[in-house]
């Protein structure tokens, strides 16, 4: 009885790590977000997002990001001087450390 309840329980947390370490989400998610945004963008009169906005650098170093210390997520995105047009995706709400200013 007793081996069997502790295969039981090792069973156990093995499902519980392997399903809540596949679902965080981290920087990852965030960089996908912005990529879906930055794909709603029909039109960037300076290019500043396909410039800069790419898989192959970090999302913490891209224009307009800024990224918590702490977490290293992102906090807050300003394109209010990119004058930028296009559509807002949902994908934004993947953004879980997003910060809003009144």
């Amino acid at each position: 009885m007793g081996r069997s309840c502790n295969l039981l329980f090792a069973l156990v947390v093995f499902i519980l790590l392997h399903t809540s370490f596949s679902t965080v989400p981290n920087i990852s998610t965030d960089e996908a977000a912005l990529l879906a945004f930055k794909s709603h963008i029909s039109f960037s009169p300076n290019n500043i997002l396909a410039t800069n906005w790419s898989s192959s650098t970090p999302v913490c170093t891209w224009i307009g990001i800024t990224c918590s210390s702490r977490h290293h997520r992102v906090t807050a995105f300003d394109i209010s001087s990119m004058q930028l047009h296009g559509t807002i995706p949902p994908h934004l709400g993947n953004l879980h450390f997003l910060k809003f200013k009144k």
